[in-house]
């Protein structure tokens, strides 16, 4: 199985796990729109920083899981689901100054690639704010 073939299988059963069951879907119309801008997100700030962003903001609430923090452990459920992370945090490692800039170049590519899945998938199972 091609690793691009595990992302999107993983995305999948990630992105159906925020599927909410309320009359509102408030937190997963967050979801799907972080989703849905979380590739120019990488992009345009690279994975590190986009890293650190996700966990900042994932803090920013409290103990209260937010989409933020649910994209971000989506993120690292995808690295570890490729064997690309072990037990350390995917921030550790981004920012890590011993990582070579092959290795980063390849953890970046692996990241769109999962962001790209999320997005899809965020708009074909997520339900849009007002939907």
């Amino acid at each position: 199985m091609t690793i691009e073939r595990r992302l999107a299988g993983k995305a999948r059963e990630l992105v159906s796990g925020q599927v909410q069951r309320d009359a509102k879907h408030e937190a997963e119309s967050k979801y799907r729109a972080l989703c849905e801008s979380f590739p120019i997100l990488l992009r345009s700030a690279g994975l590190a920083q986009t890293v650190a962003f996700l966990r900042a903001k994932g803090k920013g609430e409290g103990s209260k899981a937010n989409e933020y923090s649910a994209l971000y452990g989506d993120l690292e459920k995808q690295f570890r689901s490729i064997g690309f992370l072990g037990d350390e945090a995917l921030s550790e490692t981004a920012a890590d100054a011993k990582l070579s800039q092959a290795d980063y170049r390849l953890y970046s590519e692996i990241a769109m690639k999962a962001a790209l899945w999320h997005k899809r998938l965020a708009q074909a199972l997520l339900r849009k704010k007002g939907d």
